[in-house]
């Protein structure tokens, strides 16, 4: 009907698509424009934006929103889906229906084409281009519609209605499940066959797929029921056939002592049930990794990464019907024995527990030497299982604040590049890194080459995606908030902080816990007792220190210095070392294990059971909290001190103790000075290093001072031989003074030639230099012609890939098309035939009527 450009918008600066009517015929302009303007007027997030709709010089054109991505037939590329992905695509094509119809628009042409799938996973509805307002007097029309997807009904002038579109959402679904159409093979004369033999059954769908779920094998049928008297009468009623059948947040009990928000603790997949507010972006992240290895979900401090991740990726991907498994792991201190530890948890890697810290060690040094040993034991986990693989490695920032050895890091780094290299293979990994952090990754080019092929920048919640977190958790239980007012000041104060989406739960929390039950609502005296969104976290935290005796707050402050790293993020610190900061090891546990249940500390134990390790509940802590952020303030250079002691302590103890690894010089003096202003209790480990820096720094002071007072005993005796040689030494005096002159003589010569000689040196070391400079230039021009040969091979045989797919794609469309008029032309001579041999026959009973007569 017509043709379809990409333009500019040069007004309001976007992307538009313009299609452009191909015949100017004064009905079919007619048509178009009154079409297009009843469509342009169904405003729907699954239909297709209409900005304008005109004409320019007798030709008729409207301008539509640019999509990005595919239609749902090339977005399937014929695979089977499982139910709930199949469901998870036809809905938003039903909702689409039930606002068209409710304004008595008709598509009249519905098929996978006509169904665009975006980037981002929203699924649009195109093409109302033969769609007609819906009258009561109708009369005869023209055949439109595309035949494998036709109603019966449709194979008669005028005899298409609202029906008809459920028809082919019908047969859409089939596809969609069975990975074909519901007439197999498709041919036009069964396809002629099911539309004038009305009384035949069309085909179930249970026979293609006889362990369909009753309830949705139920409403495909009756989608398809060849008396559209028999069908599903309404759009709304299929989508409320359809809805309850989606794997999403469903309806809970409430338990005893649950709250419907997390508080200040991630979200774990267990808590998908009270996920809410990121749906696009999960649709976004999927989508994405179904043709990439890898992503990297990178935002600001607080905007809910690894949430994000764990309660809605993850469950997400279980709920398509696909078999996933997730291993979930963070850097930590030691990041190479953290993914060794999980990799031999894996079912296929489990050993008898003599031999696992063995090859827990050995482990260890393979990855080290071969990163690749990683992604070669998952797909083997994944080929032995029959599944796919989501490796998700939380908060990578922590390989950069924790980890100081880059060999280590770019070891690790490389393990996780080596499970990301195949698109086609059963793996896929995810990272999430604080913004901020994201140019710290570039150490390793080609880990940081994969991850900017896979970003996902989570944005801050915007209002509505705030006001659905806050909302939809409680409605589950029966819940709402006081008044609509009470909401929009939580959703305006949230939507103008830092790091809203622990605030937000946290303040849930807090309301939750003094809700009115009688009346099942968050009240707004609740609300302002608590002091706001902006005094919630605070107010917590103080009242948990003010609480504590005040022996024990010196004690708090520690431990909260110590759980930040020099950076300002938080740091992974073990119990026994926390135990070191009060007197007793007993106070400083009781400390802990306080501030833990207050919400305020996160204590796990570690996966040897050898103890356990502490961090701070959430970074939104750090700069929320402003008696947090004095602290630091005013122990910053000995956390830099510390941190550097920690570092230094773990490595020499590593290392045997060697004597080599000792501060010495400026270092010692600097740690002497710190020891005699903090009297700070000390981990064992730290103090011993500590210990002998000083013992070591002390010695070599002894020994100068020893060798300063020989030296001075030596200086004497060399005074009094002295003063006997004098004596001579005037005698000798008066001839020294001759030879004097002429030694000055020869000296000024010497000098003047050794002036000469060292202007010549300086001249050679500087043509030497420069010699020196270019070498490197020329050497450094090589390689980097070197790399953007590489690049360009590499990009001139990705560009001939994508050729060859375009002209096999534009191969296939061209023999669909040609299919398509063979078999409508097929049709239209099988249509005149028929009525050449009604009328024959009409016209032999005429004459047969008329004999008798």
């Amino acid at each position: 009907m017509g043709v379809v450009y990409l333009a500019r918008d040069t007004r309001l600066g976007r992307r538009v698509a313009i299609k452009v009517l191909l015949t100017r015929s004064s009905g079919s302009t007619e048509d178009f424009l009154r079409e297009a303007r009843a469509t342009a007027s169904c405003s729907h997030d699954n239909i297709v934006v209409i900005h304008e709709v005109d004409e320019h010089e007798g030709t008729p054109y409207m301008v539509l929103e640019h999509l990005d991505g595919a239609n749902l037939r090339q977005f399937v590329r014929g695979r089977k889906l499982s139910p709930n992905r199949a469901i998870e695509l036809i809905v938003p094509v039903v909702r689409a229906l039930v606002r068209a119809h409710d304004l008595g628009i008709v598509h009249r042409d519905l098929k996978p084409e006509n169904v665009f799938v975006t980037t981002s996973g929203t699924v649009k509805v195109l093409d109302f281009g033969i769609a007609a307002l819906r009258a009561e007097d109708e009369g005869e029309k023209p055949l439109a519609g595309t035949v494998p997807y036709m109603a019966p009904e449709q194979f008669q002038p005028g005899g298409a209605d609202h029906r008809s579109d459920l028809w082919a959402t019908g047969i859409m679904l089939y596809e969609l499940l069975a990975g074909h159409h519901p007439i197999d093979p498709l041919t036009p004369e069964q396809l002629l066959r099911h539309a004038y033999f009305v009384d035949e059954p069309y085909p179930r769908v249970n026979e293609a797929l006889p362990d369909l779920p009753l309830r949705l094998a139920q409403a495909v049928d009756r989608c398809l029921e060849k008396q559209k008297e028999r069908r599903v009468s309404t759009a709304a009623e299929l989508l409320d056939l359809l809805e309850p059948l989606v794997v999403s947040h469903g309806p809970r009990a409430l338990q005893e002592g649950a709250s419907p928000y997390p508080g200040l603790s991630a979200f774990q997949e267990s808590d998908a049930d009270r996920f809410f507010g990121r749906g696009t972006d999960i649709l976004h992240l999927i989508a994405r990794l179904r043709d990439h290895p890898g992503a990297a979900v990178v935002g600001a401090s607080g905007v809910g990464k690894s949430s994000f991740v764990r309660a809605g990726v993850v469950p997400a991907l279980r709920a398509s019907g696909e078999s996933w498994e997730a291993l979930i792991l963070r850097p930590g201190r030691e990041p190479l024995e953290g993914l060794a530890t999980a990799l031999l948890g894996l079912p296929t890697s489990r050993l008898p527990a003599s031999q696992a810290a063995a090859d827990h060690r050995d482990l260890v040094e393979k990855l080290r030497e071969s990163p690749g040993e990683a992604g070669r034991l998952l797909r083997v986990h994944a080929a032995q299982h029959q599944r796919q693989v989501l490796l998700f490695v939380d908060q990578l920032e922590e390989l950069y604040t924790l980890v100081p050895d880059e060999l280590t890091r770019r070891a690790f780094t490389a393990c996780l590049s080596g499970v990301a290299d195949d698109a086609a293979a059963p793996l896929r990994l995810v990272v999430s890194l604080r913004s901020d952090f994201l140019d710290r990754v570039g150490e390793d080019r080609r880990f940081l080459d994969d991850l900017v092929r896979g970003l996902h920048f989570l944005q801050p919640l915007p209002p509505g995606a705030l006001r659905e977190a806050l909302e939809r958790p409680i409605a589950q239980l029966g819940y709402t908030f006081e008044s609509d007012a009470l909401l929009a000041e939580m959703v305006d104060s949230l939507a103008a902080t830092a790091g809203a989406l622990p605030l937000l739960q946290f303040a849930g929390t807090k309301l939750w816990e003094a809700r009115d039950s009688r009346r099942k609502v968050l009240t707004a005296e609740s609300y302002r007792q608590m002091g706001g969104i902006s005094g919630v976290l605070a107010q917590h935290a103080d009242q948990v220190v003010s609480a504590l005796p005040l022996a024990l707050r010196s004690s708090v402050r520690g431990v909260f210095q110590r759980l930040v790293t020099a950076e300002g993020t938080r740091a992974i610190v073990d119990l026994a070392d926390l135990e070191s900061v009060a007197a007793d090891r007993g106070e400083a546990r009781a400390v802990v294990e306080h501030l833990a249940q207050a919400r305020l500390l996160v204590v796990q134990n570690k996966a040897d059971e050898s103890g356990a390790m502490v961090e701070l509940v959430h970074e939104s802590l750090i700069s929320g909290w402003p008696m947090l952020r004095r602290w630091l303030d005013e122990g910053r250079d000995e956390a830099a001190f510390r941190e550097q002691l920690r570092a230094a302590a773990k490595q020499w103890q590593a290392r045997g103790k060697p004597q080599g690894l000792l501060w010495r010089g400026e270092a010692f003096e600097e740690t002497r000075q710190w020891r005699a202003r903090h009297s700070t209790r000390l981990p064992d480990r730290e103090q011993e290093f500590l210990d002998a820096v000083i013992d070591v720094g002390t010695r070599a002071q002894r020994v100068r001072r020893q060798a300063t007072l020989a030296a001075i005993g030596l200086l004497i005796a060399i005074v009094a031989a002295g003063a006997i040689a004098l004596v001579q030494i005037r005698r000798a005096e008066r001839a020294a003074i001759n030879e004097a002159e002429i030694a000055s003589r020869e000296a000024r010569r010497a000098r003047e030639a050794e002036e000469q000689i060292t202007q010549q040196l300086e001249l050679i070391k500087q043509e030497q230099a420069a010699k020196a400079e270019a070498q490197t230039q020329v050497a450094q021009g090589k390689e980097d012609l070197q790399t953007a040969n590489a690049r360009l091979e590499k990009a001139l045989s990705r560009a001939e890939s994508e050729s060859l797919i375009a002209r096999t794609e534009s191969k296939r469309a061209q023999d669909a098309a040609d299919a398509t008029e063979k078999t409508n032309a097929r049709l239209a001579k099988l249509l005149a035939d028929e009525r050449a041999r009604a009328e024959k026959l009409e016209k032999e009973r005429r004459k047969i009527v008329s004999e008798l007569r």
